[in-house]
C-alpha cells in the first residue's frame, strides 16, 4: 500500500470526515481530506481516492435513487462531455497551474454571486452548461462537485444529494478508467483505494444522523464546500503539481 501505520490511521480519518460531508450534499470527500491525504502521501490522488470514493457514491445513489430528477440528469449529463472534451484540449496548450488558478477563482466568483443572486432557472440550456462546466472542471482541476452544488443549492437535500451523487458517479468511473488504460493505475492504488473505501463506507453510515441538521442550513453548507473544494483544487496543483 502507499500508506501504512499511523499516516494511514490519519488518511483514514480525513477520508471518513470527508464522507460524512459528501453523505450530506452529495460532493466534497476529497477536497475535505486533501490537506491530510497530501502530507501523507500525494501519490494518494487521484487514484486511490477515487476508488474509495466510487464505491462511497453507490452507497449514497442507492440510499437517494428516488429523488433523481433524471430528466435534469439527462441534460447535464449531455453537458459533461463536451466539457470533458475541452478540458484536454486545455490541458494541452495550457499548463496545469495556469487552468487550476483560473477555474478556482472562476468557481470562487461563482460562489460570490450566488450569495446575490436568485436561483438559477434550469432550463435545458442552462442544465446543459452547468453540465459544460462540471465536466471541463472536473477533468481539468478535479472540482467536477461544485457546478452541480451551485446548480442546486436552493433546492431541497433529498434532491441535491440524489442528483448530484448520480452525476458524480457517472464521471468517477470514466474517470478511473481513463488513468487505468493509460497505465496510471497500480495494484498499490486498487489496495490502498480499497482500504480507504471502509472509512469512506463509515463515515457514509454516520451522515444520515446529521442530516436533519445540515440541511436546515443546506445552502450554507453547500457554499462552504464548494469553496473548500475550489481552494483544495488550486492548491493541489501549485503545491503537488
Amino acid at each position: 500500500m502507499h500508506i501504512t501505520g499511523w499516516a494511514f490511521v490519519a488518511v483514514a480519518l480525513a477520508i471518513f470526515l470527508g464522507a460524512i460531508m459528501q453523505g450530506i450534499i452529495g460532493f466534497g470527500m476529497i477536497a475535505l481530506a486533501f490537506p491530510v491525504v497530501v502530507l501523507a502521501n500525494d501519490n494518494l490522488l487521484p487514484q486511490s481516492a477515487l476508488i474509495a470514493g466510487t464505491t462511497n457514491l453507490c452507497v449514497m445513489d442507492r440510499r437517494n435513487w428516488n429523488g433523481v430528477v433524471w430528466r435534469e440528469v439527462g441534460w447535464i449529463a449531455a453537458g459533461r462531455f463536451p466539457g470533458m472534451g475541452i478540458a484536454v484540449f486545455l490541458l494541452s496548450v495550457l499548463s496545469s497551474t495556469t487552468l487550476a488558478l483560473a477555474g478556482g477563482f472562476t468557481v470562487l466568483a461563482a460562489i460570490g454571486l450566488g450569495f446575490w443572486a436568485p436561483p438559477l432557472a434550469r432550463s435545458q440550456r442552462n442544465l446543459a452548461l452547468v453540465g459544460v462546466a462540471s465536466g471541463l472542471f472536473g477533468t481539468a482541476i478535479g472540482i467536477g462537485g461544485p457546478p452541480l452544488g451551485l446548480l442546486y443549492q436552493h433546492e431541497t437535500g433529498p434532491q441535491l444529494r440524489s442528483t448530484v451523487s448520480v452525476l458524480m458517479l457517472m464521471g468517477s468511473p470514466i474517470s478511473l478508467a481513463i488513468l487505468a488504460l493509460s497505465g496510471q493505475v497500480s495494484s498499490a492504488d486498487l489496495r490502498t483505494g480499497s482500504a480507504l473505501a471502509l472509512p469512506a463506507l463509515a463515515g457514509m453510515l454516520v451522515a444520515p444522523r446529521l442530516v436533519p441538521w445540515f440541511d436546515q442550513r443546506l445552502r450554507t453548507v453547500v457554499l462552504v464546500a464548494c469553496s473548500i473544494s475550489a481552494i483544495a483544487a488550486m492548491a493541489k496543483i501549485v503545491l503537488v503539481g
